[in-house]
């Protein structure tokens, strides 16, 4: 009973994750504009120089979004074949933690045109850490599996 549960998350997870995906897309579509709109808007700047920096910044972070979710789509299609503690994942964690921190220097070089992107470089960096913990964590238990594999 338990593992129909599990694989109902881990389906329901792909669903989210290809929707985020499309978003990504159609924010990729609508780039132009939208870095326009952000820079104009919500830093309320006009000039030329601000909006080269956020249309560089949003598409840089674009890409680097498609890493992270292609990567978390793999890591449940991993989850699904009950491969869970194996290097696959976490070298896909590891792919998620250098996107992040990507992200967080992306956001902080928008910090020179508008300060307040400063908040979202260190949510970007404190999610790696997370990322990164959880990849600690999963690397030491494929060296316990390996280990008691050894001893049986």
């Amino acid at each position: 009973m338990e593992s129909k549960y599990n694989n109902k998350i881990i389906k329901w997870s792909k669903v989210a994750t290809i929707f985020f995906i499309l978003l990504v897309v159609f924010a990729d579509a609508v780039g132009w504009t939208s870095a326009r709109y952000i820079c104009n808007v919500w830093a309320r700047r006009d000039d030329q120089l601000a909006y080269t920096i956020f249309t560089i910044v949003y598409y840089a972070v674009t890409v680097l979004a498609y890493v992270v979710l292609i990567s978390v789509y793999k890591l449940l299609a991993n989850m699904s074949k009950d491969v869970v503690f194996d290097t696959k994942n976490t070298k896909l964690m590891s792919y998620i933690v250098f996107s992040l921190i990507g992200a967080g220097v992306a956001f902080a070089v928008l910090g020179l045109v508008w300060g307040e992107s400063a908040f979202l470089a260190l949510v970007a960096w404190f999610m790696a850490l997370i990322v990164l913990s959880v990849k600690v964590v999963f690397d030491k238990a494929i060296v316990m599996k390996n280990d008691l594999d050894l001893t049986i």
